[in-house]
């Protein structure tokens, strides 16, 4: 299929074609697990059967809650095949969060695997949507379906009329959160196939490709740039079932990894254990990887990359054939990235939002910079709204085909994020003279981890003040200055306690009233993903300031916090 004729086409369309253009060819893995082509078609028209055969209409909502594995694509491509609409969930949410999402998304089927079971079938009586439990492990429950039981009759799945359209939902992915905060993203397949037209056309997949995949599949770049895209170009696709970087490294050599999506996180980890070998050589050793670097560096800076003849060894640490890592979802520093260059690897660095599918600027193999997100896509408007006060950024506003359809049953919240066609995305940035995209802060409260998680921090607060010992808190972002993740956001409150409910020995001791608050925040976290958990917190004697609507002033906050006054 050309890629011109993507415009006009489903995800539907795409996976028949693709898959009887490769057949026997690997498309998965995982461990042992090779998943050839004809075998993701096979699997996936058995899924999109049985929901057929069980009545689930066209346009249903059909949730995906299962780890990163092969089999996460065949619950999608059945999902499409069947005309439904994925939820892909994050396997990290807590069980409030991930009954909020099943609920607020109506979803009447969930493909998950045994390790969720226990939650699904214990909390059933408060999913009033969910019909079917299809579970890709043998679960012995009349309950459940056992997706390996599962066959196709294949004609009625090719003669049905699905009439999917470009403009329909292909997915909604949820942004975050326990409450109405969390929003639904409408994501069409006209979105979708343009990143994958996008992205196929920045790192040319082949057969000759082997793409390792990391990322949580309810990652958007991980469904377009991970998946889809690899799958489109003829690639293989292995998943790791670990996140350690020896697993991560040893994987990448075995398979002679040719690309990996990726944040940040996971090459700060990958530049710290490079370092780390580094320190263990002897000293002349040492030295003269130093000195190799800056003469790289300075190469690189008159268009003469040496990296890869001076650090042969490291690339082949890496499997020797790895082309570029796309990274994104939060900033890269500067340093990590210099220092990768510097040793011949390829990091297309990019930016974007769930919201526009998500891929709205990013570097090339011809055309890249150093600290920049690189270009808009092909296609994408990207405009720069300046103040007065600015002094050269602004908001970063996107009109074109990557944006969304908008924030499901919630057309309030929708027409305040865009506005004429133009995506609002909170964001501020500016652009060179060569028309490379800079990133240099948030409009919003936001807070971005290292790994691309995204925390909006109201919701943080919301959970927390259910404590009554607790008065009022301010959730913000604070920059780590220790560790794998130093440089990188983590989640911090200041907290202002509730006196009365502290006894007098009690509020003689800070001691004693810093550990009680400990202890409430630990058990409000079981009501949040992991990632969301408050790593550090301060106690203020008074009142947060405020606004003369009595809104907390979190800047105010921030750089109190900063400069160390209460």
């Amino acid at each position: 299929m050309p890629k011109a004729a993507l415009k006009n086409v489903t995800i539907l369309d795409l996976l028949f074609a693709i898959t009887k253009r490769y057949e026997n060819v690997p498309a998965l893995k995982m461990d042992e697990r090779v998943l050839t082509y004809d075998d993701l078609r096979e699997q996936s028209v058995n899924i999109s059967c049985a929901l057929i055969k069980l009545e689930v209409a066209p346009d249903s909502r059909c949730a995906i809650l299962l780890e990163s594995r092969p089999e996460w694509a065949v619950a999608y491509f059945g999902i499409v095949s069947a005309a439904g609409i994925t939820v892909p969930m994050d396997v990290k949410l807590s069980e409030t969060e991930m009954l909020f999402v099943l609920n607020d998304s109506e979803a009447v089927c969930v493909f998950t695997s045994a390790h969720y079971m226990d939650f699904i079938l214990r909390r059933r009586q408060e999913l009033p949507y969910l019909k079917h439990i299809f579970c890709f492990d043998r679960i012995e429950d009349p309950q459940v379906i056992d997706v390996k039981t599962l066959t196709s009759f294949y004609e009625e799945v090719r003669n049905r009329p699905l009439e999917v359209t470009p403009d329909d939902t292909a997915l909604i992915v949820y942004t975050s959160g326990t409450t109405g905060i969390a929003k639904g993203v409408m994501i069409s397949y006209r979105n979708l196939l343009f990143e994958v037209q996008a992205l196929s056309g920045l790192v040319q997949f082949s057969t000759k490709d082997h793409f390792i995949s990391i990322l949580p599949l309810n990652h958007l770049l991980e469904i377009t740039g991970g998946l889809i895209a690899p799958l489109y170009g003829g690639a293989c696709v292995t998943y790791c079932s670990s996140l350690k970087a020896t697993s991560i490294m040893k994987l990448m050599q075995e398979n002679q990894a040719t690309g990996m999506f990726c944040v940040p996180l996971i090459l700060k980890m990958f530049h710290s254990g490079i370092f780390k070998q580094v320190e263990k050589l002897p000293p002349g050793g040492q030295k003269l990887f130093h000195r190799l670097l800056q003469i790289s560096k300075y190469l690189n800076r008159h268009g003469i990359p040496f990296g890869k003849i001076f650090f042969r060894k490291i690339h082949q640490n890496f499997g020797g054939h790895l082309k570029c890592f796309i990274c994104g979802g939060a900033p890269l520093e500067r340093e990590v990235e210099e220092d990768f260059a510097a040793l011949g690897f390829v990091i297309l660095q990019g930016y974007g939002l769930t919201e526009t599918s998500p891929v709205i600027a990013v570097n090339s193999f011809r055309h890249r910079q150093i600290g920049s997100v690189g270009r808009p896509l092909p296609g994408v408007e990207v405009k720069i709204l300046k103040t007065e006060d600015t002094q050269g950024q602004g908001e970063i506003v996107v009109r074109g085909p990557n944006v969304m359809k908008g924030y499901d049953k919630r057309p309030d919240l929708t027409a305040e994020v865009i506005k004429d066609g133009w995506f609002r995305t909170g964001d501020l940035g500016y652009f060179d003279k060569d028309g490379f995209l800079f990133i240099s802060g948030r409009i919003k409260n936001l807070i971005v981890l290292g790994g691309g998680k995204k925390i909006f921090p109201e919701e943080v607060e919301e959970v927390m003040m259910k404590s009554p010992f607790l008065k009022e808190i301010c959730v913000l972002g604070r920059t780590a200055t220790q560790g794998l993740r130093k440089g990188s956001e983590e989640v911090y409150a200041v907290i202002v306690p509730d006196w009365d409910r502290f006894s007098v020995e009690e509020r003689a001791d800070s001691t004693k009233v810093r550990s009680k608050i400990q202890k409430e925040i630990d058990n409000q976290a079981q009501h949040l993903a992991e990632y969301k958990h408050i790593v550090g917190f301060e106690i203020w004697p008074e009142e947060l300031p405020k606004t003369s609507t009595r809104k907390i002033k979190r800047k105010e906050v921030q750089q109190r916090v900063a400069s160390g006054s209460k």
